[in-house]
């Protein structure tokens, strides 16, 4: 039979953030021995809902030493194509959240399918937006900036500082195998809050939102000065909201 390629999306934290179709898929995929693979956010999500499902682990591509992460996933992606199109195999990705958001194996992915002709399926997953933004007061009037974290700090890009602004994988520190370490994260934030100085005063306030983390997975949020964001370190899965000048009590914590 020929071969399958499935992205699945499983939402941002907890099981109950899975869709039924999402269910469905692992469900199937478990009584088919499927080639399954995720990062250990996902395979813990997935176990949740099919203890029995073998999943084969990622991490190796937060561990490499001297590979640049987007070429591992660019690797990643032509393995699982491989598999999936040459072998005939049945082939799972599991994707935290939204596999549209911040996921370059899904992009290559994505790329080769559009090169090739030939068609994947994606299951389609609830965001981390969703969470991060059920923590500060945001009406969507004045829009909403998105943005990787890095993309600020190092990047160049230069905001509208009249917008509010989500910046995500506020943890994730350099592009090489240690972003998981939050002893680290330092080095995302003070060049991050130099690059926020150029458009903000040091008393400007900005809210630090985790949206995801063990072992309840609850989204919680800190506000703080701009000037004070390098004070703490962050775990990877944290995302930081700017208000607008404009409209500063945005920002302002939700209950």
């Amino acid at each position: 039979m020929p071969g399958t390629l499935c992205i699945l999306g499983l939402g941002p934290a907890r099981p109950e953030h899975m869709t039924v179709e999402a269910r469905d898929v692992l469900r199937q995929a478990e009584a088919e021995s499927w080639h399954v693979y995720g990062l250990a956010h996902a395979r813990g999500m997935a176990r949740r809902v099919c203890p029995e499902l073998a999943v084969k682990s990622l991490d190796y591509l937060y561990t490499l030493q001297g590979v640049d992460r987007p070429a591992a996933y660019a690797d990643l992606a032509k393995m699982m194509w491989r598999k999936a199109y040459e072998e005939d195999r049945k082939v799972l990705y599991l994707v935290a959240g939204s596999p549209l958001f911040y996921n370059d194996a899904v992009l290559f992915i994505r790329r080769l399918s559009a090169q090739s002709g030939q068609s994947i399926r994606l299951v389609h997953g609830m965001s981390f937006v969703d969470l991060v933004l059920d923590r500060v007061h945001w009406t969507g009037h004045d829009g909403l900036q998105l943005y990787s974290a890095w993309n600020v700090a190092f990047d160049g890009v230069r905001l509208n500082a009249q917008a509010p602004t989500l910046l995500c994988q506020l943890g994730e520190f350099t592009a090489g195998g240690d972003a998981l370490d939050p002893d680290g994260s330092r080095k995302m934030l003070a060049p991050l809050r130099d690059a926020l100085a150029t458009h903000f005063p040091p008393e400007h306030p900005v809210t630090i939102v985790y949206s995801s983390g063990a072992p309840d997975y609850d989204s919680l949020s800190t506000r703080i000065p701009l000037s004070t964001l390098a004070e703490r370190t962050v775990p990877v899965y944290s995302n930081l909201f700017v208000p607008g000048l404009v409209s500063p009590n945005e920002g302002e914590e939700a209950p």
